[in-house]
């Protein structure tokens, strides 16, 4: 069942068969950007809407209904699926990079800016939440869920929930409360996946 966003940016794109870009159907659709984004995503993934590239902008349309094929492809493997949410969230949130790494610190799947290297990236981390734990302890909260590290060029959200741990790296003039709403959605998304 579709969400009320959903019905509204499916009933605007009904109306432009040519498509629109993001920001006109956040217009037409009396939403934000990043509620549009969210949507169009969710929609792309359950096959109902694509988009084709027009120079820098993106040209969102009802998908054309294909004829069945005779063969089918093999549900995708978890890494695939893995990657396709690191996508989307990025897409969402318009984070520079992302990794997920596991309860040990290796990173499982990453899509990071070209100057982070992920194999440092563990320790990096591993650094951060030893340093976010004693701060926990000091404070007498009762776990380490997340971790916010501000920098002049950017910042480092990390959250952790079950098996993961999700790490972003965005601008400064990216909001923050859009990229820790979704990213614990992403991470409760991926922990289904890795089940």
């Amino acid at each position: 069942m579709s969400s009320y966003y959903e019905r509204k940016i499916l009933s605007v794109l009904k109306k432009h068969r040519d498509g629109l870009t993001t920001v006109n159907i956040a217009k037409e659709a009396d939403i934000s950007k990043t509620t549009a984004l969210k949507y169009l995503a969710s929609l792309r993934a359950e096959g109902k809407i694509d988009f084709i590239e027009v120079g820098p902008a993106k040209l969102w349309r009802i998908k054309e209904a294909e004829k069945p094929k005779k063969r089918r492809r093999a549900p995708a493997s978890k890494l695939e699926k893995l990657n396709a949410l690191l996508e989307d969230f990025k897409e969402i949130t318009g984070v520079d990079g992302l990794a997920v790494l596991d309860s040990d610190g290796f990173t499982i799947s990453a899509d990071l800016p070209p100057d982070i290297d992920p194999k440092k990236l563990g320790g990096l981390m591993a650094l951060l939440i030893r340093a976010g734990m004693r701060s926990v302890d000091a404070a007498n909260l009762k776990s380490l869920e997340g971790i916010i590290v501000e920098g002049g060029g950017g910042r480092i959200v990390a959250h952790s929930k079950g098996k993961v741990m999700v790490i972003a790296f965005s601008k400064p003039d990216k909001p923050l409360g859009t990229i820790r709403v979704e990213i614990e959605e992403f991470a409760d998304k991926i922990n289904e996946i890795l089940k």
